[in-house]
């Protein structure tokens, strides 16, 4: 069983740390990148046991990337951490101390790998094969592993049963009280506001803000309260969140408006890892088709590899976020138009 197996590769790792006079506590010293054939990393990998996966993604898509990495390398254990915007800091701590942590980091903005590019390990196994040159973030390095529609309209059936189809019935009177709306102006959420006010004019924007909304920290919470009737709708989702309620009977639907806007996410192994070669592994699975499919199947975002079952592509004339371009200063004035528009 895979528990018995984690205990004996994990022995004969502390006997390996142990002879080469590397320790795995403290500030720990980096692991070794097995060179040479993918088949000599997959036995490395296994010998090292586990791999601790940070990630943003929704609990849904991290369950079935999981489960089907650990069906795949039965040996191999991830041990999930999921949060949200602070996780960079966390990550960031960790690079500078070289101290356990994350192998493998899944984040909400690409730009934050850019600015972090000696930080990570070559993206080397088979998936290379086939990976979309359009798909990555820090070329060699840093993967884009889904990109989605952000811009949902969600809405609670049994408080809006005509539902919502375009992006001036967000903002009828007959929403005031029971609107949803992100605060904390993130990377993505800057974007969506210069969106919507380059898109819809910046009177769109002032209607919401007299709407009486309600705010909330992430889409997910967002969405969870669309779902239990403490708001009718919001603009604002994740594909995987909303098929997941669905499937638990709630009464919500959901609809992608024109024009819509997108978010990509990017993901690396970071070469700080004690664990470089389960670190590589789980990367270069999540590449595949087999990994693509758990994240992005079923219609919860785009590929970054054709031919995977299941996923979306974006309009044509759909806008992606570009978090390069929100330096610490357009963030600030994005602050401000935000208490200007809803406080």
């Amino acid at each position: 069983m895979k528990h018995t197996s984690v205990r004996r590769t994990a022995a004969a790792l502390a006997v390996l740390l142990s002879a080469s006079g590397l320790t795995a506590c403290g500030g720990g010293a980096q692991g070794t990148a097995v060179k040479g054939p993918w088949k000599d990393v997959v036995a490395a990998a296994e010998e090292e046991g586990a791999v601790s996966f940070y990630s943003v993604m929704p609990g849904a898509q991290n369950k079935r990337l999981v489960d089907a990495f650990e069906k795949e390398y039965p040996e191999i254990t991830v041990n999930l951490t999921r949060g949200a915007g602070e996780l960079p800091a966390r990550v960031e701590s960790e690079i500078k101390s070289k101290s356990e942590g994350a192998d493998v980091f899944l984040y909400s903005d690409p730009a934050w790998f850019s600015n972090q590019k000696g930080a990570f390990l070559e993206a080397d196994g088979p998936s290379l094969k086939g990976w979309n040159d359009d798909a990555w973030a820090v070329k060699s390095k840093v993967i884009i592993p889904s990109a989605y529609p952000y811009s949902m309209f969600v809405w609670n059936k049994k408080i809006f049963p005509k539902g919502f189809k375009k992006w001036e019935d967000t903002v009828d009177p007959s929403v005031k009280g029971k609107l949803g709306l992100r605060t904390d102006v993130t990377t993505s959420l800057a974007g969506y506001l210069d969106f919507q006010e380059k898109e819809l004019g910046e009177e769109h924007l002032v209607k919401s803000g007299k709407l009486s909304p309600k705010f909330y920290p992430s889409v997910v919470t967002m969405t969870q309260a669309v779902a239990s009737g403490e708001i009718g709708v919001t603009n604002a989702s994740i594909p995987s969140t909303v098929k997941e309620l669905q499937a638990q009977g709630a009464p919500i639907e959901a609809t992608v408006p024109d024009p819509s806007y997108w978010i990509e996410w990017g993901a690396a192994a970071l070469n700080k890892t004690q664990r470089p070669n389960s670190a590589r592994v789980f990367l270069d699975f999540m590449m595949s088709e087999k990994g693509q499919a758990a994240i992005n199947g079923d219609g919860f975002g785009a590929a970054g590899r054709d031919g995977v079952e299941g996923t979306i592509e974006p309009a044509e004339d759909a806008a992606m976020l570009d978090s390069s371009s929100y330096t610490p200063e357009r963030i600030e004035e994005s602050n401000r138009k935000f208490k200007k528009w809803f406080h």
